[in-house]
């Protein structure tokens, strides 16, 4: 089957749209006809090597709402038509030990995550794709995944709401009750206040934190954080962000800290302004060679002192979406606020530069209704 594709010709930011041969779907997997495709950093990530380098053509996209339009024959959990979305969490089987003790991601009958694999894409001239995300790749016309990313989408819930929830929001808002599992009264500091973070930000104000601090650099993500449910921003480049933290906690520091981007001494600076009895949360990482922990002390977790981390919110993705969908339509949390801007297809060269620039979630339409 003939369709569009973005592809990166080589490892790097730039991409292209050209016609590509899609492979018929596999005995498990769903072609879907996809309608919004929304930008995560990590496309960016992936398309330049940090989550691994590729070589030959490489393409990205993992924020997926579609319209199933082909199934294989073992496929029991979509029919044509249905309205999904697709997240590179996968479902778990529900009765393996991972799967009983709630860590679907670790299901010991499902495929693993797995980065720069080829994709069901062929070029015109014969090269086969890599798949830079995992499990399929959403900057096209059509695609192909596998049953068990799907979560079916409401019929009252936009393709672009379906986008949004299938990584960026999950990430910071799953993160927090999932990961962080914050309480009523806890305060609650998140470094990087793009997408996830204002995500992980509503994720506290929802489970009662307070105070709530975003730190970032950018005014415009600082008033942001403001209106997403923030009750003090700090900007690192006017005053001494652990200094201001400690200023706010009467002195001890958050319980509960949470890293949505990458940078140099980010992470160090973000677990000096957590509590000695507290926990650091980190998302947000760049090229595993840059990510190293030297800079960290075995001394410093005497006193109970957490580090972890959390990969897409540690959610259970057919738990957690459908109640995430039932949170949006009811007005419990904001994702429309999330979407900065709108691009075709065509011009997802203008909304990857767009994303690097700041804007929060840009959303690429594949197709129209």
């Amino acid at each position: 089957m003939r369709v569009k594709l973005a592809i990166a010709p080589r490892m790097g930011r730039e991409v292209i749209v050209e016609e590509v041969e899609l492979a018929d779907p596999g005995p498990y997997d769903v072609r879907l006809k996809v309608m919004t495709c929304t930008i995560c950093h990590s496309d960016i990530h992936a398309l330049t090597g940090e989550h691994g380098e590729y070589e030959g053509p490489g393409a990205a996209g993992h924020e997926i709402a579609g319209i199933v339009d082909a199934i294989g024959d073992r496929v029991t959990y979509v029919k044509p038509g249905d309205r999904v979305l697709c997240s590179e969490v996968r479902q778990g089987c529900g009765k393996c030990k991972q799967c009983l003790n709630d860590r679907h991601w670790f299901c010991e009958n499902i495929r693993p995550m797995s980065f720069r694999i080829p994709s069901p894409f062929t070029r015109l001239n014969g090269e086969r794709v890599i798949q830079t995300c995992s499990g399929a790749s959403g900057f096209a016309t059509y695609t192909n995944c596998e049953e068990d990313m799907l979560v079916k989408l409401d019929d009252d819930i936009p393709y672009e709401i379906g986008s949004a929830l299938a990584c960026g929001f999950m990430s910071g808002f799953g993160a927090v009750l999932n990961r962080c599992k914050v309480k009523p009264g806890e305060s609650f500091a998140v470094t990087g206040c793009g997408g996830v973070g204002l995500s992980a930000i509503m994720g506290a104000r929802y489970c009662g934190a307070i105070p709530i601090i975003g730190i970032d650099t950018q005014p415009v993500k600082l008033e942001a954080a403001l209106s997403f449910g923030a009750t003090h921003v700090i900007n690192p480049k006017e005053v001494d962000p652990v200094a201001a933290v400690r200023e706010i906690t009467g002195g001890n520091g958050v319980d509960h800290s949470f890293v949505a981007v990458a940078g140099p001494g980010i992470k160090r600076m973000t677990f000096d302004l957590t509590a000695s009895y507290g926990m650091m949360c980190v998302v947000g990482h760049e090229h595993p060679r840059n990510e190293g922990m030297d800079e960290f002390n075995f001394m410093e977790f005497l006193a109970g002192k957490r580090l972890t981390g959390s990969v897409m919110g540690a959610v259970t993705l057919r738990r957690d979406i459908p109640i995430y969908m039932d949170m949006y339509r009811r007005g419990l949390i904001d994702i429309d606020r999330l979407l900065t801007n709108r691009f075709m297809l065509d011009d997802i060269q203008a909304a990857l530069d767009d994303s690097e620039r700041g804007a929060l979630k840009n959303v690429v339409i594949c197709n129209v209704e």
